[in-house]
């Protein structure tokens, strides 16, 4: 989807589901106590304000506004009933916190509140779901020219619209028998804008002469034109590698923009570290005395990783897998690892097992956000095998990151290279907004482990 269309998409259903709060809020009251004049509703709205701010963006953390680019109706159920939990948990905590500075029993209203939204939001959902993958609001696109990754683009089989894009055809000097788009000529080129009213160009061929030619031929139509590049990495959120050439790099990732953003980072590693290692302290007693309990060896797992411009580093996490698990040597962690524990999997899945790094955090060998911290000897492979791994280096490896909410364990070279699309794109793209969307999305994906 064009980024200003779907921009427009999630902001109305940003203030949709904010105009329903409110909504839901009045009606609350009005149960509540059978009436709903000024002074209750002014007694009320602005302490609601708040939590309702805090609600948003626990909405947009748990996925609710990918709706707008078509999210499947099951995945939204999934992830409004995870964020509403959630929502219901942080109210508790929020009047708790307020509670000596309020006048207002809001345990009743809360609930009503929270049963009213809840039908509202999924009736309203349901009302806009044709709306939202209309193709009015779609534009026509075609490709010229073929490059086999345009396949992870496709639409599903029962309909040829996807991203609020509707795949036209390609225009390809031969037919391409793999790929279920009409196929045209260049020769047609012109026609075919006109025919199938042509709003976007995807171009895989920006230095073919013949193909230069007839798109210049097409500037009086006012069609837009991008790069399958561009297209490729909007759309998915990710960086083509098979398509990229050290040009790329050049003109991406100017390091030296990035002063700024690295000091704010920087600080902001040293106070968030500094806050959840205190607050871990409570966890500590029960995490040690579980790893004691359900298996023999030390508590932490010292382990040399790859940091910042290939400097190597002593990551520290909980032991989360037998003693001696890599007695023949390194191997790939993956999904459910056979080497995992018990109480591992659980520090796994939490993510509780991590608590050590904060002090890789503080003394700056990693940050919260960014790629994972490589071994060293899976480096060295992956550098020759994977085109480009040597760049995620550029940053610091990080807690979380974009690939690692994207992907499960990459344990081959395969899975490796798709998660440095990932890499590349968040290195590209990095600010301290982008970080803390990876932050609040990271909270879905591990709620998601723990309720499989």
């Amino acid at each position: 989807m064009n980024n200003f269309l779907l921009k427009i998409k999630v902001l109305s259903l940003f203030i949709i589901d904010l105009a329903l709060l409110y909504l839901s809020l009045g009606l609350a009251l009005y149960i509540r106590y059978y009436n709903l004049n000024t002074n209750l509703w002014n007694q009320h709205w602005p302490i609601f304000t708040g939590l309702f701010i805090i609600w948003l963006i626990v909405f947009y953390a748990f996925n609710i506004y990918e709706s707008a680019s078509g999210q499947d109706k099951t995945e939204l159920l999934l992830n409004y009933t995870r964020a509403i939990i959630s929502n219901i948990i942080i109210a508790i905590l929020y009047f708790y916190l307020l509670a000596p500075k309020i006048n207002i029993a809001p345990k009743t209203i809360l609930i009503i509140l929270i049963v009213v939204f809840t039908i509202c939001f999924l009736l309203i959902r349901k009302l806009l779901k044709p709306v939202m993958e209309s193709k009015k609001l779609s534009q026509n696109l075609i490709f010229i020219g073929y490059e086999p990754l345009i396949s992870e683009l496709m639409p599903d089989k029962t309909t040829m619209n996807r991203f609020g894009y509707n795949f036209k055809c390609i225009v390809n000097n031969q037919k391409i028998e793999t790929l279920k788009l009409p196929y045209y000529p260049l020769s047609e080129l012109e026609n075919v804008l006109k025919t199938e009213k042509i709003d976007l160009i995807v171009v895989n061929e920006p230095n073919n002469k013949e193909v230069i030619a007839h798109l210049f031929q097409t500037l009086p139509m006012r069609v837009n034109f991008i790069s399958l590049t561009n297209f490729y990495e909007q759309t998915l959120n990710r960086i083509p590698l098979t398509i990229i050439n050290h040009g790329w790099f050049l003109d991406n990732l100017a390091e030296g923009n990035k002063a700024t953003f690295e000091f704010l980072k920087r600080l902001s590693d040293i106070l968030i570290s500094i806050v959840f290692g205190l607050i871990s302290l409570i966890l500590l007693p029960f995490i040690i005395l579980a790893i004691t309990i359900n298996s023999r060896g030390p508590i932490l797992f010292k382990q040399i990783r790859t940091g910042k411009d290939n400097k190597p580093f002593l990551a520290l996490k909980f032991r989360s897998m037998y003693q001696n698990a890599e007695s023949n040597g390194p191997m790939w962690a993956t999904e459910n690892d056979p080497r995992v524990t018990g109480v591992g999997k659980f520090l796994r899945t939490t993510r509780l097992d991590e608590i050590p790094q904060l002090f890789n955090i503080l003394r700056g060998e990693m940050s919260f956000v960014g790629p994972r911290p490589e071994r060293p000897e899976f480096i060295e492979t992956l550098i020759k095998e994977v085109p480009f791994y040597k760049e995620r280096l550029l940053v610091k490896p990080g807690l979380t990151g974009w690939a690692q909410i994207k992907m499960p364990y990459a344990d081959s070279v395969e899975l490796s290279l798709k998660k440095l699309q990932y890499d590349l794109y968040y290195i590209k793209h990095r600010s301290l907004l982008f970080d803390l969307s990876v932050i609040l999305k990271t909270i879905n994906t591990v709620l998601k482990k723990i309720g499989r």
